[in-house]
């Protein structure tokens, strides 16, 4: 029989820190209990940690809130890993035989780990995703058992900069929390939102985010592609801004106001202005422009990621992520590259998980982070000890007894610490006897009066004080 968990994950996007906490149930379900997240603008760019004290910081922030809402102790968290540097390379190795032999798990594994040793300069490898196996003039995607003398797998290394993870692990370590564990975030988001049947079909997933946008190609229920583009929803905004020199805050208004992807000349009215800063105007058609030229941009550099695999997407290309939300992106796609198999798939159903925050998972696009809920398994905090009464909260002037920081098996309750030394048996009548003839007694000093003595003292001292004054 299972038992009730929570699960806490982390991720820092393009230029934020969000965390989750699902507590999951014997049964399977998921239940969201906490969510937070904190704008890191000056220290997360395009998901790369830039500043790790700033990060540090947010990351307690976001600590410190859920823990107070979910009276409990974090200890460990999932971390989502991802950022511009993370993209696919493809690799291959093989083996030559003297005679035909039998291929076996161990020709296989020997194979995955040579190309696991495979040096990459400034980056490593985080995860293999195998493509398929050439063994003789066959292709396959299970070897084992096929005869031939000679065999070559195809891999698609997943890698990112060797400074990602170690960055994260700091920023974490400086939190004061662990890693339950890594995941490589595009890949948990597509397993999540895509259904295998999408996947073995053929698709594209597109990810748009704050500053990156990522795609993952799938054919055979096989990754083939991976990508991150160092571009994203917040390069409209600058445009905006710069363009108009105006406040970046400003600019994201009018942005999510009138923001369009793809609009029809003659749908716009040439005449029409809109207010911005300052009692000045602009043609709602400049706006446009901007913002349309900029997502052509984006979605150009989409198309450039997928176009050779663009014949073999049956179940076509799939948008999400919060840059998804702008009106008309199907639309512009269609338009710019004539690929009409597209559709936005933001959150898969509501009901895969329950909560009663008022979260809106369209708006908050959690959906990597629900999917690190559903992938955890490690318990992520421990029992927070709170005062029961007034006695609890009072401090007297006696020594307390030391904590254990080693968490009780199962419970990651505090223990309180056992003496170093224990006493083998009491003191008889005549030990304490003889020790009192050897050590003269001292005489006794008045005993302080405790913390609540003083408390209650204070008290009458100030009534006495108001009695008087009447």
């Amino acid at each position: 029989m299972g038992v009730e968990k929570n699960i806490v994950a982390i991720e820092l996007g393009s230029s934020s820190v969000r965390a989750i906490v699902g507590q999951k149930k014997p049964d399977g379900s998921l239940q969201v209990i906490g969510f937070e997240k904190e704008n890191a603008p000056d220290s997360i760019h395009k998901g790369v940690v830039y500043n790790i004290d700033k990060t540090v910081q947010a990351i307690v922030s976001i600590k410190k809130r859920l823990e107070e809402h979910g009276h409990f102790v974090i200890d460990r968290v999932c971390v989502g890993v991802s950022g511009q540097s993370l993209h696919s390379v493809a690799n291959s190795v093989h083996r030559q035989f003297d005679i035909k032999v039998t291929v076996s798990d161990e020709i296989v594994d020997n194979l995955l780990d040579e190309n696991r040793a495979r040096v990459y300069p400034g980056v490593e490898i985080l995860d293999v995703v195998p493509q398929e196996y050439r063994v003789g003039s066959s292709i396959t995607h299970e070897p084992v058992g096929i005869m031939a003398d000679r065999i070559e797998g195809y891999y698609k290394n997943i890698v990112a900069r060797k400074s990602l993870r170690e960055s994260i692990g700091r920023c974490l370590q400086g939190a004061k929390l662990e890693v339950a564990d890594y995941f490589i975030a595009p890949l948990l988001l597509s397993n999540y939102i895509l259904t295998d049947t999408e996947k073995r079909s053929g698709c594209a997933l597109v990810d748009f985010g704050a500053e990156t946008t990522t795609v993952a190609v799938y054919e055979k229920n096989i990754l083939r592609h991976l990508a991150v583009i160092p571009l994203g929803g917040s390069n409209l905004t600058a445009d905006i801004a710069n363009s108009l020199h105006i406040e970046y805050e400003e600019a994201e208004k009018l942005k999510l106001t009138y923001g369009s992807a793809y609009t029809e000349e003659e749908q716009i009215d040439a005449a029409r202005t809109i207010n911005i800063s300052n009692d000045r105007t602009i043609e709602l058609k400049k706006l446009l422009n901007l913002i349309e030229a900029r997502q052509q941009e984006i979605l150009a550099n989409v198309w450039e990621q997928i176009k050779d695999y663009s014949e073999r997407l049956l179940a076509g290309v799939f948008f999400t992520g919060g840059g998804a939300n702008i009106p008309n992106l199907e639309t512009a796609f269609v338009q710019y590259h004539h690929f009409d198999k597209v559709k936005t798939r933001l959150m898969p159903a509501a009901t895969e998980f329950t909560t009663s925050l008022k979260l809106n998972p369209q708006a908050t696009t959690i959906a990597t982070l629900v999917a690190m809920l559903r992938r955890g398994d490690q318990e992520c905090t421990s029992e927070r000890h709170e005062p029961t009464d007034l006695f609890d909260q009072v401090v007297d002037d006696e020594p307390t007894p030391a904590k254990s920081t080693e968490p009780s098996a199962g419970t990651g309750v505090v223990r309180e610490a056992k003496p170093a030394t224990e006493p083998e048996a009491e003191a008889t009548t005549e030990t304490v006897a003889e020790a009192a003839e050897a050590e003269p007694e001292k005489p006794k000093e008045p005993k302080k009066p405790g913390a609540l003595k003083r408390f209650f003292k204070k008290v009458s001292d100030a009534l006495e004080g108001l009695v008087e004054e009447k």
